[in-house]
């Protein structure tokens, strides 16, 4: 069984995505502006995302580099890369239809009173 290469910057972005999730089912459940916080974590994390993404770590490959052939660990993080963007939109989802369909029960803005 040949070993998956990832770098530690696809590695970073996992546990940014997982945290960020967590957090937005966490916050999902409090009252108030506390609420809102996992928008926060979102951007945080594309935030991260982009950096990583458009500035790698890594030299950028020669120009005879660049007609190489995909090896098959490009299939799995190609792979992953899609059941982890699948995931973000279920997520995103869910925490929506939960936050749009939270029970609000009205409360009266005086107490009635007989006389």
């Amino acid at each position: 069984m040949a070993a998956v290469m990832l770098g530690t910057g696809f590695i970073v972005l996992v546990v940014v995505w997982v945290v960020c999730i967590v957090l937005c089912i966490v916050f999902s459940r409090l009252d108030g502006a506390a609420s809102y916080a996992g928008i926060v974590a979102i951007l945080a994390a594309v935030v991260v995302t982009l950096a990583l993404w458009f500035h790698p770590r890594g030299h950028a490959p020669a120009a005879a580099e660049t007609r190489a052939a995909h090896d098959s660990a490009s299939v799995v993080r190609n792979a992953v890369v899609s059941v982890l963007a699948l995931m973000l939109v279920v997520g995103v989802v869910v925490v929506g239809v939960f936050h749009v369909f939270d029970e609000r029960r009205a409360r009266p803005v005086k107490p009635w009173t007989y006389s």
